[in-house]
Protein backbone atom coordinates (compact mmCIF):
# COMPACT_ATOMS: atom_id res chain seq x y z
CA UNK A 1 0.00 0.00 0.00
CA UNK A 2 1.23 3.54 -1.08
CA UNK A 3 2.03 5.70 1.80
CA UNK A 4 -0.10 8.47 2.18
CA UNK A 5 1.10 11.93 1.23
CA UNK A 6 -0.99 14.24 3.13
CA UNK A 7 -1.90 17.73 0.94
CA UNK A 8 -2.04 21.01 2.91
CA UNK A 9 -4.05 23.49 1.71
CA UNK A 10 -1.86 26.92 1.39
CA UNK A 11 -4.82 28.75 0.48
CA UNK A 12 -7.26 28.04 3.59
CA UNK A 13 -4.35 27.89 5.84
CA UNK A 14 -3.72 31.71 5.07
CA UNK A 15 -7.13 32.62 5.13
CA UNK A 16 -7.80 30.71 8.64
CA UNK A 17 -4.71 32.55 10.02
CA UNK A 18 -5.57 35.66 8.93
CA UNK A 19 -9.06 35.42 10.07
CA UNK A 20 -7.70 34.94 13.17
CA UNK A 21 -5.46 37.51 13.07
CA UNK A 22 -8.18 40.03 12.38
CA UNK A 23 -10.22 38.80 15.30
CA UNK A 24 -7.31 39.21 17.74
CA UNK A 25 -6.45 42.77 16.06
CA UNK A 26 -10.16 44.01 16.73
CA UNK A 27 -10.37 42.50 20.16
CA UNK A 28 -6.97 43.98 20.94
CA UNK A 29 -8.14 47.40 19.66
CA UNK A 30 -11.43 47.25 21.69
CA UNK A 31 -9.46 46.34 24.88
CA UNK A 32 -6.23 48.28 24.27
CA UNK A 33 -7.10 51.28 26.94
CA UNK A 34 -9.06 49.07 29.33
CA UNK A 35 -7.11 48.21 32.58
CA UNK A 36 -6.29 44.66 32.82
CA UNK A 37 -5.98 44.66 36.61
CA UNK A 38 -9.48 45.96 36.31
CA UNK A 39 -10.54 42.88 34.62
CA UNK A 40 -8.69 40.56 37.39
CA UNK A 41 -11.18 42.73 40.31
CA UNK A 42 -14.31 41.65 38.36
CA UNK A 43 -12.91 38.13 37.54
CA UNK A 44 -12.36 38.03 41.89
CA UNK A 45 -15.77 39.77 42.80
CA UNK A 46 -17.45 37.18 41.02
CA UNK A 47 -20.29 35.15 42.67
CA UNK A 48 -18.63 31.38 42.71
CA UNK A 49 -21.91 30.24 43.47
CA UNK A 50 -23.03 30.95 40.07
CA UNK A 51 -19.83 30.29 38.31
CA UNK A 52 -19.83 26.44 40.16
CA UNK A 53 -23.89 26.38 38.60
CA UNK A 54 -22.11 27.45 35.13
CA UNK A 55 -19.84 24.33 35.34
CA UNK A 56 -22.78 22.10 36.62
CA UNK A 57 -24.62 23.13 33.45
CA UNK A 58 -21.77 22.51 31.28
CA UNK A 59 -21.55 18.81 32.60
CA UNK A 60 -25.54 18.09 32.75
CA UNK A 61 -25.10 19.05 28.96
CA UNK A 62 -22.33 16.29 28.25
CA UNK A 63 -25.26 14.01 30.15
CA UNK A 64 -27.89 14.88 27.80
CA UNK A 65 -25.65 14.75 24.96
CA UNK A 66 -25.03 11.15 26.53
CA UNK A 67 -28.78 10.73 26.54
CA UNK A 68 -29.05 11.82 23.02
CA UNK A 69 -26.27 9.72 21.80
CA UNK A 70 -28.03 6.69 23.45
CA UNK A 71 -31.25 7.66 21.57
CA UNK A 72 -29.96 7.42 18.00
CA UNK A 73 -28.01 3.93 19.07
CA UNK A 74 -31.25 2.62 20.20
CA UNK A 75 -32.84 3.07 16.87
CA UNK A 76 -29.88 0.30 15.27
CA UNK A 77 -30.61 -2.09 18.18
CA UNK A 78 -27.59 -0.82 20.23
CA UNK A 79 -27.67 -0.33 23.66
CA UNK A 80 -24.35 1.44 25.88
CA UNK A 81 -24.40 2.04 29.88
CA UNK A 82 -25.38 6.19 30.77
CA UNK A 83 -21.75 5.81 32.65
CA UNK A 84 -19.97 4.47 29.68
CA UNK A 85 -21.39 7.02 27.40
CA UNK A 86 -20.75 9.75 29.62
CA UNK A 87 -17.09 9.05 29.91
CA UNK A 88 -16.41 8.20 26.41
CA UNK A 89 -17.79 11.84 25.82
CA UNK A 90 -15.96 13.56 28.03
CA UNK A 91 -12.49 11.42 26.52
CA UNK A 92 -13.39 12.72 23.10
CA UNK A 93 -13.72 16.75 24.02
CA UNK A 94 -10.78 16.14 25.58
CA UNK A 95 -8.98 14.71 22.09
CA UNK A 96 -10.68 16.89 20.50
CA UNK A 97 -9.56 20.30 22.35
CA UNK A 98 -5.80 18.73 22.03
CA UNK A 99 -6.82 18.44 18.25
CA UNK A 100 -7.03 20.85 15.06
CA UNK A 101 -8.19 20.43 12.30
CA UNK A 102 -12.24 20.20 12.65
CA UNK A 103 -11.92 18.82 15.81
CA UNK A 104 -11.45 14.64 14.04
CA UNK A 105 -9.35 13.66 16.78
CA UNK A 106 -12.39 13.16 18.92
CA UNK A 107 -15.53 13.08 16.59
CA UNK A 108 -15.55 10.93 14.53
CA UNK A 109 -12.71 8.93 14.94
CA UNK A 110 -11.44 9.05 18.51
CA UNK A 111 -15.17 8.54 19.43
CA UNK A 112 -15.85 5.08 17.16
CA UNK A 113 -12.64 3.47 18.43
CA UNK A 114 -13.48 3.89 22.14
CA UNK A 115 -16.57 2.41 21.13
CA UNK A 116 -15.33 -0.56 19.21
CA UNK A 117 -12.60 -1.25 21.92
CA UNK A 118 -15.18 -0.60 25.09
CA UNK A 119 -18.43 -2.43 23.67
CA UNK A 120 -17.77 -4.39 20.56
CA UNK A 121 -19.79 -1.84 18.55
CA UNK A 122 -18.68 -2.23 14.92
CA UNK A 123 -17.48 0.91 13.21
CA UNK A 124 -20.52 1.26 10.73
CA UNK A 125 -23.15 1.20 13.82
CA UNK A 126 -21.26 3.23 15.64
CA UNK A 127 -20.40 5.95 12.70
CA UNK A 128 -24.21 5.73 11.60
CA UNK A 129 -25.50 6.74 15.55
CA UNK A 130 -22.88 10.08 15.31
CA UNK A 131 -24.71 11.05 12.22
CA UNK A 132 -28.31 10.63 13.10
CA UNK A 133 -27.26 12.07 16.81
CA UNK A 134 -26.29 15.20 14.59
CA UNK A 135 -28.68 15.22 12.09
CA UNK A 136 -30.43 18.51 13.26
CA UNK A 137 -27.25 20.19 15.19
CA UNK A 138 -26.64 22.39 12.77
CA UNK A 139 -30.63 23.57 12.08
CA UNK A 140 -30.50 24.46 16.22
CA UNK A 141 -27.27 26.12 15.89
CA UNK A 142 -28.28 28.14 12.96
CA UNK A 143 -31.46 28.92 14.92
CA UNK A 144 -30.39 30.52 17.74
CA UNK A 145 -27.60 32.78 15.83
CA UNK A 146 -30.17 33.86 12.91
CA UNK A 147 -32.83 34.87 16.03
CA UNK A 148 -30.12 36.22 18.17
CA UNK A 149 -28.97 38.33 14.80
CA UNK A 150 -32.28 39.27 14.61
CA UNK A 151 -33.64 40.83 17.65
CA UNK A 152 -30.42 42.17 18.11
CA UNK A 153 -30.05 44.19 14.46
CA UNK A 154 -33.18 42.78 12.31
CA UNK A 155 -36.04 44.60 14.03
CA UNK A 156 -34.59 47.92 12.53
CA UNK A 157 -34.05 47.31 9.35
CA UNK A 158 -35.91 44.59 6.99
CA UNK A 159 -33.49 44.46 4.59
CA UNK A 160 -31.62 42.86 6.92
CA UNK A 161 -34.15 40.97 8.70
CA UNK A 162 -35.09 39.30 5.18
CA UNK A 163 -31.34 38.14 5.03
CA UNK A 164 -31.25 36.63 8.33
CA UNK A 165 -34.63 34.65 7.64
CA UNK A 166 -33.88 33.47 4.14
CA UNK A 167 -30.18 31.97 5.96
CA UNK A 168 -32.35 30.32 8.04
CA UNK A 169 -34.19 28.66 5.54
CA UNK A 170 -31.59 27.16 3.53
CA UNK A 171 -30.19 25.86 7.22
CA UNK A 172 -33.91 24.53 7.32
CA UNK A 173 -33.80 22.90 3.59
CA UNK A 174 -30.41 21.81 3.86
CA UNK A 175 -31.17 19.92 7.70
CA UNK A 176 -34.30 18.51 5.29
CA UNK A 177 -32.55 17.04 2.21
CA UNK A 178 -29.10 15.64 4.17
CA UNK A 179 -30.37 12.63 4.88
CA UNK A 180 -30.88 11.84 0.64
CA UNK A 181 -27.06 12.71 0.77
CA UNK A 182 -26.43 9.56 2.32
CA UNK A 183 -27.17 7.67 -1.10
CA UNK A 184 -24.61 9.21 -2.22
CA UNK A 185 -21.80 7.29 -3.40
CA UNK A 186 -19.57 10.79 -3.18
CA UNK A 187 -20.34 11.32 0.35
CA UNK A 188 -18.62 7.34 0.97
CA UNK A 189 -15.82 8.40 -1.01
CA UNK A 190 -15.19 11.43 1.18
CA UNK A 191 -15.45 9.66 4.61
CA UNK A 192 -13.68 6.86 3.55
CA UNK A 193 -10.64 9.54 2.37
CA UNK A 194 -10.86 11.34 6.33
CA UNK A 195 -10.55 7.87 7.60
CA UNK A 196 -7.30 7.08 5.77
CA UNK A 197 -5.79 10.20 6.74
CA UNK A 198 -6.82 9.94 10.44
CA UNK A 199 -5.73 6.59 10.62
CA UNK A 200 -2.85 6.94 8.90
CA UNK A 201 -1.52 9.83 11.80
CA UNK A 202 -2.17 7.99 14.29
CA UNK A 203 -0.22 4.90 13.25
CA UNK A 204 -2.99 2.57 12.65
CA UNK A 205 -3.34 2.43 8.92
CA UNK A 206 -3.28 -1.49 9.17
CA UNK A 207 -7.09 -1.15 10.13
CA UNK A 208 -8.12 0.82 6.93
CA UNK A 209 -9.49 -1.82 5.29
CA UNK A 210 -11.89 -3.37 8.12
CA UNK A 211 -12.44 0.61 8.58
CA UNK A 212 -13.60 1.38 5.30
CA UNK A 213 -15.91 -1.91 5.32
CA UNK A 214 -17.79 -0.29 8.47
CA UNK A 215 -18.64 2.87 6.74
CA UNK A 216 -19.15 1.18 3.37
CA UNK A 217 -22.08 -0.44 5.90
CA UNK A 218 -23.32 2.58 7.50
CA UNK A 219 -25.56 3.72 5.13
CA UNK A 220 -28.49 1.71 6.03
CA UNK A 221 -27.48 2.01 9.62
CA UNK A 222 -27.52 5.77 9.38
CA UNK A 223 -30.60 6.27 6.87
CA UNK A 224 -32.18 3.87 9.39
CA UNK A 225 -31.93 6.74 12.00
CA UNK A 226 -32.98 9.59 10.41
CA UNK A 227 -35.22 8.63 7.71
CA UNK A 228 -38.27 9.03 9.78
CA UNK A 229 -39.47 12.25 11.19
CA UNK A 230 -40.56 11.01 14.29
CA UNK A 231 -36.48 9.86 14.92
CA UNK A 232 -35.45 12.95 13.53
CA UNK A 233 -37.45 15.53 16.16
CA UNK A 234 -36.73 13.02 19.23
CA UNK A 235 -32.58 13.46 18.63
CA UNK A 236 -33.77 17.16 17.91
CA UNK A 237 -35.61 17.41 21.59
CA UNK A 238 -32.07 16.67 23.02
CA UNK A 239 -30.42 18.94 20.87
CA UNK A 240 -32.71 21.88 22.01
CA UNK A 241 -31.91 21.24 25.73
CA UNK A 242 -28.16 21.09 25.14
CA UNK A 243 -28.26 24.87 23.18
CA UNK A 244 -30.63 25.91 26.18
CA UNK A 245 -27.52 24.67 28.79
CA UNK A 246 -25.35 26.60 26.93
CA UNK A 247 -27.55 29.69 26.57
CA UNK A 248 -28.07 28.88 30.46
CA UNK A 249 -23.93 28.68 31.31
CA UNK A 250 -23.56 31.84 29.52
CA UNK A 251 -25.79 33.65 31.84
CA UNK A 252 -25.02 31.82 34.97
CA UNK A 253 -20.84 33.62 33.94
CA UNK A 254 -23.15 37.02 33.15
CA UNK A 255 -24.96 36.91 36.23
CA UNK A 256 -21.84 35.85 38.74
CA UNK A 257 -20.16 39.33 37.48
CA UNK A 258 -23.07 41.27 38.29
CA UNK A 259 -24.13 42.10 34.65
CA UNK A 260 -27.21 41.17 33.24
CA UNK A 261 -26.75 39.68 29.59
CA UNK A 262 -29.42 40.39 26.54
CA UNK A 263 -31.14 37.67 25.30
CA UNK A 264 -29.36 38.56 21.76
CA UNK A 265 -25.78 38.22 23.81
CA UNK A 266 -26.71 34.82 24.78
CA UNK A 267 -28.13 33.40 21.95
CA UNK A 268 -25.29 34.82 19.00
CA UNK A 269 -22.61 34.05 21.92
CA UNK A 270 -23.61 30.27 22.09
CA UNK A 271 -23.76 29.20 18.81
CA UNK A 272 -21.28 31.64 17.35
CA UNK A 273 -18.69 29.36 19.85
CA UNK A 274 -19.46 25.95 18.43
CA UNK A 275 -19.17 27.77 14.96
CA UNK A 276 -16.03 29.51 15.44
CA UNK A 277 -14.31 26.55 17.57
CA UNK A 278 -14.70 24.01 14.66
CA UNK A 279 -12.75 26.50 12.35
CA UNK A 280 -9.24 23.72 11.72
CA UNK A 281 -6.05 25.59 13.28
CA UNK A 282 -5.78 25.64 16.32
CA UNK A 283 -6.74 23.04 19.23
CA UNK A 284 -9.93 23.48 20.89
CA UNK A 285 -10.09 26.70 18.45
CA UNK A 286 -8.06 28.73 20.71
CA UNK A 287 -7.51 32.39 19.40
CA UNK A 288 -10.43 32.37 17.58
CA UNK A 289 -12.70 31.28 19.97
CA UNK A 290 -11.57 34.14 22.39
CA UNK A 291 -11.43 36.55 20.11
CA UNK A 292 -14.52 36.09 18.73
CA UNK A 293 -16.35 35.86 22.08
CA UNK A 294 -14.95 39.43 22.67
CA UNK A 295 -15.34 41.09 19.76
CA UNK A 296 -19.52 39.95 20.15
CA UNK A 297 -19.22 40.66 23.81
CA UNK A 298 -18.39 44.23 22.84
CA UNK A 299 -20.42 44.60 19.13
CA UNK A 300 -23.38 43.95 21.72
CA UNK A 301 -22.73 46.70 23.88
CA UNK A 302 -21.14 44.66 27.34
CA UNK A 303 -18.09 46.80 28.99
CA UNK A 304 -14.92 45.36 27.85
CA UNK A 305 -13.88 44.35 31.39
CA UNK A 306 -17.20 41.99 31.79
CA UNK A 307 -16.42 40.90 27.92
CA UNK A 308 -13.26 39.43 28.90
CA UNK A 309 -13.82 38.08 32.21
CA UNK A 310 -16.91 36.88 30.87
CA UNK A 311 -14.30 34.66 28.38
CA UNK A 312 -12.30 34.06 30.45
CA UNK A 313 -14.61 31.91 32.82
CA UNK A 314 -16.11 30.43 30.05
CA UNK A 315 -13.11 29.12 28.12
CA UNK A 316 -11.81 28.00 31.55
CA UNK A 317 -15.07 25.47 32.17
CA UNK A 318 -15.29 24.43 28.40
CA UNK A 319 -11.76 24.17 27.65
CA UNK A 320 -9.28 23.95 30.23
CA UNK A 321 -11.19 22.08 32.90
CA UNK A 322 -13.18 20.12 30.27
CA UNK A 323 -9.74 19.36 29.14
CA UNK A 324 -8.30 17.94 32.82
CA UNK A 325 -11.78 15.95 33.56
CA UNK A 326 -11.41 14.47 29.55
CA UNK A 327 -7.35 13.59 29.85
CA UNK A 328 -8.01 11.71 33.67
CA UNK A 329 -10.60 9.85 31.94
CA UNK A 330 -8.83 9.34 28.72
CA UNK A 331 -6.16 7.96 30.75
CA UNK A 332 -8.65 5.78 32.88
CA UNK A 333 -10.52 4.06 29.81
CA UNK A 334 -6.93 3.48 28.20
CA UNK A 335 -6.27 1.23 30.70
CA UNK A 336 -9.88 0.09 30.69
CA UNK A 337 -9.53 -1.10 26.78
CA UNK A 338 -5.96 -2.53 27.53
CA UNK A 339 -7.89 -4.66 29.74
CA UNK A 340 -10.46 -5.68 27.41
CA UNK A 341 -8.36 -6.62 24.95
CA UNK A 342 -6.51 -8.75 27.10
CA UNK A 343 -9.58 -10.45 27.77
CA UNK A 344 -11.21 -10.86 24.48
CA UNK A 345 -7.57 -12.20 23.32
CA UNK A 346 -7.70 -15.17 26.32
CA UNK A 347 -11.18 -15.84 25.44
CA UNK A 348 -10.72 -16.65 21.64
CA UNK A 349 -6.90 -18.33 22.55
Amino acid sequence: MDEYKPKINLRRIVVVVILAIVLMAVAGWLLAREDFYEMLQVIKSANYLLIAAAIAAYFISVAVWAGRWQTALSFINCRVSFLTRFLILCATIFLNNISPGARVGGDPFGRLYMLRKLENIGYSSGMASLIGEFALTPLVVVSFLMAGLFLQFGKGSLQLGLVLIAAWVVASLGTVFFPRLLKRRTALKGISSIARRILNRIGRLRDVQATLEGIEAFYSSAYTIIDRWQKVLLIGGWTLITSGLDVFRFYAVFLALGYHATVPTLLVASSAQIIVGVVPLLPGGLVLVEGSLISLFVLFGVPPDVAMATTVIERAITFALSTVVGAGVFSYLGIKMVATSQVQNQTTS
